[in-house]
């Protein structure tokens, strides 16, 4: 097992790139996220996923936003890359481009797949042109517990929407899994559906029966 850093990478965030944080939820977000990847050796694990599975499970029910072939794609906290893979090897060719706060991380990402672009940004504070991708997605952005999470998806997935043409995918924690975990945080259906349409889009698909612990959202324009 690799040893984790006695002392963290600092990255210059502030609580202004991340609405609905505490001082201290950025601060134990960063902690978080080094301690997994440093301590670590499995891909999945070491961005907060417990198993290869249950983390291609959450991507095939992504994908069924819409056929992807030949579309631009974004993947907002793409960590080490994993979701370039999968559709490497399910044979969907697209043109990807991973995003994810953490610049280790994305170092990590470009060595695993050389071929695909990744970069270090802040999405909300350095947004993309209008209409630049024709989906985008987000897998397990969400799952950490903080102080206003709904404030925190409602600044993201509304700048990442302005930034889609044709529909963002979204997966979070189902609080009706009967998981028992404080730190993390969980929503029902009927929540979740009744914060799609507030996103004023022109529609909405919920998935809720692929994994028991997981609800996708789909926000087509």
């Amino acid at each position: 097992m690799k040893k984790r850093p006695s002392v963290l990478p600092k990255h210059h965030f502030t609580l202004k790139d991340f609405p609905g944080f505490s001082a201290k939820d950025l601060k134990d977000l960063e902690r978080y996220y080094a301690e997994q990847l440093h301590g670590h050796e499995a891909p999945e694990r070491r961005v907060g996923w417990k198993t290869a599975e249950s983390q291609r499970v959450r991507f095939e029910a992504l994908t069924r936003v819409a056929p992807l072939k030949h579309s631009k794609v974004l993947d907002v906290g793409c960590g080490l890359g994993a979701f370039s893979g999968y559709l490497k090897d399910q044979e969907i060719p697209v043109k990807y481009t991973g995003v994810d706060l953490f610049p280790g991380v994305i170092s990590e990402a470009k060595k695993i797949y050389p071929d695909a672009r990744f970069e270090a940004r802040p999405i909300l504070r350095r947004p993309f042109p209008a209409r630049t991708f024709d989906y985008s997605f987000l897998s397990g952005v969400f799952n950490v517990r903080v102080k206003d999470n709904w404030k925190y998806m409602e600044a993201l997935l509304a700048c990442v929407l302005k930034q889609t043409k044709k529909a963002v995918a979204v997966n979070v924690l189902n609080a009706e899994s009967g998981l028992k975990e404080s730190d993390r945080f969980m929503v029902t259906p009927k929540e979740l559906v009744r914060f799609g349409r507030s996103l004023k889009v022109k529609r909405t698909y919920l998935m809720d029966h692929y994994h028991h612990m997981d609800l996708t959202l789909f926000l087509y324009k």
